[in-house]
């Protein structure tokens, strides 16, 4: 088993460590896998979570998509459909080269918070909050609070990507 994201080798390490993930954390940073995989979202530079059991035989017998960040598969569905596939006779693979995705590494290292992520950052903030409001819909307050908190989201990023232009190159 192992996960894939377009995230950058040091922060995918960094999540292993951190959450003592019994699986390792593969970067995509040009999200190419998940992008044929169809679950990159190029607009929002960003994939839905996502699960596939792809048998040794190369057929994909479970496959789970998100329809937002916390939506994930449960983990005794996903080990039973593992169990399925763990005798399966193997096929080769081909060498065929992936195709490129949509952008360019921005695993930056450095510990600080830089400028250049807070943009995305934010993209995640709204999504969060837009996934919080649909899932509680007739909720008046919550959903005032929500555009609030939105609207302030949208700031940040508007401000940082404004910030970002005025840099020198």
């Amino acid at each position: 088993m192992v996960g894939i994201s377009v995230d950058g080798v040091a922060r995918n390490r960094a999540v292993v460590d951190k959450l003592l993930l019994p699986f390792p954390m593969l970067a995509d940073p040009d999200a190419a896998v998940i992008a044929a995989y169809g679950v990159y979202n190029e607009k929002e530079q960003r994939a839905r979570p996502a699960a596939f059991v792809i048998a040794r035989d190369l057929s994909i017998p479970y496959r789970y998509v998100g329809r937002d960040f916390a939506d994930r598969p449960l983990t005794r569905e996903l080990l039973d459909a593992v169990e399925t596939v763990r005798d399966a006779p193997p096929t080769m693979l081909r060498s065929d080269p992936a195709p490129r995705g949509p952008r360019e590494p921005t695993d930056t290292g450095r510990v600080p918070f830089p400028l250049e992520h807070l943009p995305p950052y934010m993209r995640g903030v709204n999504f969060a909050l837009e996934a919080i409001g649909e899932r509680i819909p007739d909720d008046e307050r919550l959903q005032k609070e929500i555009a609030t908190y939105r609207s302030i989201a949208q700031d940040y990023m508007r401000h940082a990507l404004a910030t970002l232009k005025l840099r020198p190159s």
